[in-house]
């Protein structure tokens, strides 16, 4: 059986929607082109039936009133090049339609085919009809007096609005073939755009997982190794077996904090962790994580320095996330840096922007290392022993507390100097 890849499955639905935006932008542009068509030929032909009724009724009333001159009476009702044909009958009141009598016009034109037509529309109706190959634009009417009923047809070419509406569909078929053509490149545009977060999401997420089975299988694998060990030795006291004990328990330790990272991140991604809104003072928060940390930095013969101003800085966001994000910023030096060296921790702010800047004296990173130094499982000196660097998701998750809180954060360091980790936060 053919497996089917992700690739694939992509294609195939990018293929979908690329059908069902065509469709619907197709479907839209025939629906714009077929009403410009509709108003342009109701425009035309409701022309051509103002014409054709004021030359009919014009035409009645001068047979009613005794005008001799119809043809320059009608004249006056149509345009000078407009050329109208017309048959008028009467039916005497009491006799049937077929004792009509003739009065005026084209006396080939049977008064009941006339009839026929009108008969059901008190106002009269218009239809295109053929004669001998031309199309005309007929006006039909039954008209009703006391002297009796006027039955009525009167015609005029409509071979010059046929044309003009043959060259206006010609026109919207032009039209509709380029407008087929931009709609197939919005389509093919859209549906890559549409497409392009979920193709990014899928890789960010396989590439995720990868990286997190690599990461979880040193730590289960020594886990696994001490305990073999015991039970090689079932007869051996827990004391005796104490050190296989405490390195199954050193990774248990670093294991768990790594799922913690990682169950952190994949919630931050799928938008489940809600970033809390409250006033923060931030000097307080720096003072409060540079208390705790303090102990460790004296421990590993670290000089820990902060600078806040005199006055308050305050801004507007989650208190747990930015602790995190300090504690995280600190361990990263601490980890870094060698004995002897001098970490800071700096906080500046004015009415637009809050800036904290911590600095140490460290290791550096190197240039090309750089670019990638928040992306996820990245270490800095990988030369050095794992359990000093940690899981290598602390940066991205510090990169994610600032961003949720409407910040930025931005690195600079010179390899053998030091580092510079600077977080810009609205105030």
């Amino acid at each position: 059986m053919k497996q089917v890849t992700q690739n694939d499955a992509f294609s195939a639905m990018r293929i979908k929607l690329f059908l069902i935006i065509i469709g619907a932008l197709f479907t839209i542009w025939l629906i714009l082109l077929g009403l410009v068509y509709s108003l342009m030929a109701n425009e035309l032909f409701g022309l051509l039936d103002n014409g054709l009724q004021t030359y009919a009724i014009h035409t009645i009333h001068s047979h009613m009133n005794n005008k001799a001159d119809i043809t320059s009476s009608a004249g006056h009702a149509s345009s000078s090049d407009t050329k109208y044909n017309y048959s008028l009958w009467q039916r005497v009141p009491g006799n049937s339609i077929t004792y009509s009598v003739f009065i005026d016009g084209n006396p080939f034109v049977s008064p009941m085919s006339i009839y026929k037509v009108a008969q059901n529309h008190p106002d009269g109706i218009f239809k295109t009809i053929n004669i001998q190959g031309i199309p005309y634009r007929a006006f039909f009417a039954v008209i009703h007096f006391q002297r009796g009923d006027f039955i009525i047809r009167v015609t005029t070419s409509a071979a010059r609005t046929d044309t003009t509406l043959s060259n206006l569909l010609w026109t919207l078929g032009i039209v509709g073939f380029f407008a087929l053509g931009i709609t197939i490149m919005i389509g093919l545009w859209l549906s890559s755009r549409i497409l392009s977060p979920s193709i990014r999401a899928w890789k960010r997420q396989q590439q995720f997982v990868a990286d997190a089975s690599h990461e979880l299988r040193t730590p289960l694998a020594i886990i696994k190794t001490n305990l073999e060990v015991l039970l090689r030795h079932p007869e051996h006291t827990i004391e005796s077996e104490l050190h296989w004990l405490g390195n199954a328990y050193s990774e248990v330790l670093s294991t768990t904090t790594l799922i913690e990272d990682l169950l952190t991140l994949a919630r931050a991604d799928s938008m489940e962790i809600l970033i809390e809104h409250e006033e923060i003072d931030l000097s307080a928060l720096i003072h409060e994580v540079a208390d705790t940390v303090q102990p460790l930095a004296e421990d590993q013969e670290k000089d820990l320095k902060w600078e806040t101003p005199e006055f308050p800085c305050k801004t507007i966001g989650d208190i747990k996330r930015l602790r995190q994000l300090l504690l995280i910023l600190l361990d990263n030096a601490l980890k870094y840096t060698n004995s002897g060296a001098i970490i800071s921790v700096t906080l500046g702010c004015d009415t637009n922007f809050t800036q904290i800047a911590v600095k140490d004296t460290g290791i550096g990173i190197p240039v090309n290392q750089l670019p990638k130094i928040f992306d996820r499982f990245m270490r800095g000196d990988s030369s050095r022993h794992r359990e000093n660097q940690g899981s290598g998701l602390g940066l991205s998750i510090a990169k994610w507390i600032v961003e949720a809180h409407g910040g930025n954060i931005i690195v600079n360091s010179t390899v053998g100097k030091g580092s510079t980790f600077t977080v810009k936060l609205p105030s």
